[in-house]
């Protein structure tokens, strides 16, 4: 019996099926495979196995108690409302594989391989507004007192300032004047630039804390940095990766990555580095949410 079909492709190798076939914990894997899809993607610590949508993303740890001659489930994407620590709210034993499984379908514990995706995908936003951010600042912020803008507000409608109080600089108009027609061409340079960069292929790459990459293609179909406006078009779905070397075409963006990072004073993982920035040099904007994790990553999107 090959059990192949249970390992990420590329992630498992015949001394760990042999180890799957002769664990304990077996016959929950091969039900959650049969019933969600998940997929073996490493051997943590300890007993068990970290489990994953086929496209990559952590779900869960299943392991076998054998104090409490139980099988258990662990995942962050549930939570009981009782409990006496966060690992206990995130955990679901039984004796019998039965009546686990019944309750992971009872409490929804499984998440949807769509809602999982959709959670990194939306992160996106951070990405939109930080290459804006980086693009400069496009607010108007004139810094005229009160009198001063009573002065303008008359010229305007065509009257005279009268009043010692209400003058007019002019010279500090024209400095204010510049400032904001300079900061109108980096509004239209951010439309231009975040067009560019987002409603044409590319690459959304995270990397966890086993240097593990989920590499993914997008495209917005609307470019917003609120979460409740973009949209996106999956080009290609994530996939999970032991290395990026395992992807070709990506191996020189990856080098030059490794290249302009190796040296700096920023933290990495794998060769992404871990901050919130937009590099011009390699076209590539980085995000996180936190320093990287089992289920969390940093972050790197660039152009196809």
């Amino acid at each position: 019996m090959s059990l192949e079909k249970y390992f990420v492709e590329g992630l498992g190798n015949e001394e760990m099926y042999e180890e799957l076939k002769a664990s304990k914990i077996f016959p929950l894997v091969r039900e959650l495979q049969f019933t969600y899809g998940l997929k073996i993607y490493q051997k943590p610590q300890g007993d068990g196995y970290m489990l994953c949508h086929p496209n990559g993303f952590a779900v869960s740890h299943v392991w076998y108690d054998h104090d409490e001659t139980q099988y258990k489930y662990r995942s962050p994407w549930y939570r009981k409302q009782r409990g006496s620590s966060a690992s206990d709210r995130e955990t679901v034993g039984s004796v019998k594989i039965s009546s686990l499984m019944a309750t992971l379908k009872r409490m929804e514990a499984v998440p949807a391989v769509e809602k999982t995706t959709h959670h990194y995908v939306r992160r996106l936003t951070d990405a939109v507004s930080r290459l804006r951010t980086d693009l400069g600042n496009h607010n108007k912020d004139h810094g005229l007192t009160g009198n001063e803008v009573h002065a303008l507000m008359l010229m305007a409608l065509g009257k005279s300032p009268n009043s010692e109080w209400v003058q007019v600089d002019q010279n500090k108009c024209q400095i204010i004047l510049d400032k904001f027609e300079e900061a109108d061409k980096i509004k239209k340079t951010k439309i231009e630039e975040s067009n560019r960069f987002f409603t044409n292929p590319f690459y959304m790459i995270g990397v966890d804390v086993n240097d593990h990459y989920l590499i993914g293609k997008f495209k917005l179909t609307t470019v917003s940095s609120d979460a409740s406006k973009l949209c996106y078009e999956t080009v290609e779905p994530f996939k999970r990766y032991g290395s990026f070397e395992q992807v070709a075409e990506f191996i020189p963006v990856m080098t030059m990555t490794k290249l302009a990072y190796e040296n700096s004073n920023h933290s990495r993982q794998g060769f992404i580095p871990i901050m919130d920035g937009y590099d011009p040099n390699l076209d590539a904007v980085f995000f996180y949410n936190s320093r990287p994790t089992i289920y969390d990553h940093a972050w790197m999107v660039t152009p196809c």
